[in-house]
């Protein structure tokens, strides 16, 4: 297969008309002799080719590739749903519900898939509910690398997506690192996001100080006011009142909360 510019029709027969214009030792064809070495080169280097391309057809993945899983699931979850920043589902919602999560935390991983899914099927695809996402830091560093991730792919309007992902591949991370080729690898599995774009805001507003670090300064500043504390916390607030749910609260719970505030 060629990778070139490919040639005008009746390129062949300009050539073999210019013959007399080249140097005659240039214009003779090879020896017999010669033209036989010159085949078996040739041969020879295919066979070679031939070796390298089985071999990165078979090679297995290694560190440097990241397998990430849960893409067509993502998709079928939260595909249709209004989204905006850190908010899933109608802003029109009459109730809504701020998750407190951490990215890096195991048990984080568990509540959230155990719950997320369901509310944002049965509850903000409906327009019922909407799900104000809070990344929030369990361990001592309040601003971990994958919430600069999410942030990025949040402007765009992909933030849920991005967040179910990395917790869906929390293993991979962990075998991988996280690192910004683990981020980009997330963000690249988001069919409709603009990964250039995505790297782009993540460069310019990733650093100390930038748009994405005060984001995630109001978010830890919001769960140290509201007492929030390790695991998934979800406050639930309508139009009949407020419900505090902390230490990962499972399904049932937060639809008895929703149910309370409506």
């Amino acid at each position: 297969m060629s990778t070139g510019i490919a040639a005008p029709c009746g390129a062949g027969q300009r050539l073999a008309r210019d013959n007399a214009r080249v140097p005659e030792d240039a214009a003779t064809p090879l020896p017999r002799r010669g033209r036989f070495w010159v085949l078996l080169v040739l041969l020879v280097a295919l066979v070679a080719l031939g070796y390298a391309l089985v071999g990165i057809s078979t090679k297995k993945a290694g560190r440097e590739v990241v397998q990430v899983e849960g893409i067509s699931t993502a998709q079928s979850i939260f595909a249709g749903i209004p989204q905006e920043g850190d908010r899933l589902g109608s802003s029109d919602a009459p109730v809504s519900i701020q998750v407190f999560a951490d990215l890096q935390c195991g048990d984080c991983r568990e509540d959230f898939l155990a719950t997320i899914p369901q509310l944002t099927e049965r509850f903000a695809r409906p327009g019922d509910v909407k799900l104000l996402l809070r990344h929030y830091s369990v361990a001592e560093n309040p601003l971990e690398l994958g919430f600069f991730g999410a942030e990025a792919a949040a402007r765009q309007g992909y933030g849920w997506q991005y967040t179910y992902l990395f917790f869906r591949n929390q293993e991979e991370a962990k075998r991988f690192g996280i690192d910004n080729d683990f981020l980009e690898s997330l963000a690249g599995s988001i069919g409709e996001l603009d990964v250039p774009e995505w790297r782009e805001y993540l460069d310019s507003e990733g650093g100390s100080g930038g748009a994405i670090a005060r984001q995630l300064e109001g978010y830890e500043e919001l769960g140290t006011n509201l007492g929030i504390r390790t695991k998934v916390a979800m406050i639930v607030d309508g139009p009949s009142g407020v419900r505090t749910l902390q230490d990962g609260p499972g399904l049932a719970r937060v639809e008895r909360a929703i149910e309370a505030v409506r």
